[in-house]
């Protein structure tokens, strides 16, 4: 049992130590005692809970968002435009492949799509003759199913035209390494000259983090995790500076365990690994 609880009710069991209760007043009885002892169970009960959820952990600094970025197409690194350490904004290149296969892909496909694009044409005019000589039972069925199977193929051999310029074009924007948000440049790992070779398990370029988020780490007990809602405010102290921050994770771990992550805003003088404390709601 909590040591505050059982000295408080040590301190009950004697009238004279309760301090509202002048020397002027009689001895309370034994009934008397207990009653209070017994209303102010549930207040002692909820004031030990209370300070054991509302803690301060502490935790450690971690980066937000940390992943490391590939290019998901083989080919060549032409470029790479950034260093460790520095901040880039999203959508900015970081890094490309050497781009002539695949603007000749693109070239080589539109120009199948312009072939296709006569056929259809040609096939549609076809058609339209086809029918109106059947309407004056001059062609024959025979010629008028011809004419539409003709048609139907010249369709589709150009919607596959076009879907392969779709996806020449989609392999080109592929061939270029954009940060997906505001980032910070963690590590350079690839430089020009360097060949992707397999699209399933490609090397990687660059590692980043967000570049305007902390992630505040700490252990807690499950029994405790189990008290808290992902989104829910938290505090985090920082070398005596107090930010408000929310609950992004909460990962079960062995042994009754669990790992809380605390999202916060990134100011200026913090670093990763910097130690922190989160008091809890």
């Amino acid at each position: 049992m909590n040591p505050c609880l059982v000295e408080a009710l040590r301190n009950t069991q004697h009238s004279d130590s309760v301090g509202w209760i002048s020397e002027a007043h009689p001895p309370l009885t034994a009934k008397v005692v207990d009653a209070l002892r017994l209303s102010t169970l549930p207040l002692l009960f909820a004031l030990v809970a209370g300070n054991a959820l509302a803690a301060d952990l502490p935790a450690t600094l971690d980066w937000s968002g940390r992943i490391s970025l590939t290019l998901p197409v083989a080919g060549v690194i032409e470029q790479v435009n950034v260093q460790a350490g520095q901040t880039v904004k999203k959508d900015e290149l970081l890094a490309a492949l050497n781009p002539t296969l695949f603007k000749a892909g693109i070239a080589e496909t539109r120009a199948d799509l312009d072939r296709f694009t006569q056929e259809e044409a040609d096939a549609s005019r076809d058609l339209d003759r086809v029918k109106e000589l059947y309407a004056r039972t001059v062609s024959s069925t025979t010629e008028l199913d011809a004419a539409k199977l003709r048609h139907a193929r010249a369709q589709a051999g150009l919607a596959a035209a076009q879907a392969r310029v779709e996806k020449a074009r989609r392999l080109l924007v592929e061939s270029e390494l954009r940060a997906p948000f505001a980032a910070i440049i963690l590590a350079r790992h690839g430089e020009p000259g360097l060949v992707i070779t397999s699209p399933c398990q490609p090397a990687a370029v660059v590692s980043v983090a967000r570049a305007d988020e902390w992630l505040a780490r700490a252990p807690i007990e499950a029994a405790q995790a189990a008290n808290l809602r992902l989104g829910e405010e938290a505090g985090v102290q920082i070398a005596g500076q107090s930010i408000k921050g929310r609950i992004r994770a909460i990962t079960a771990q062995p042994e009754g365990r669990a790992l809380l992550d605390v999202a916060l805003p990134r100011n200026p003088g913090t670093y990763a690994g910097q130690a922190a404390s989160i008091h809890l709601p």
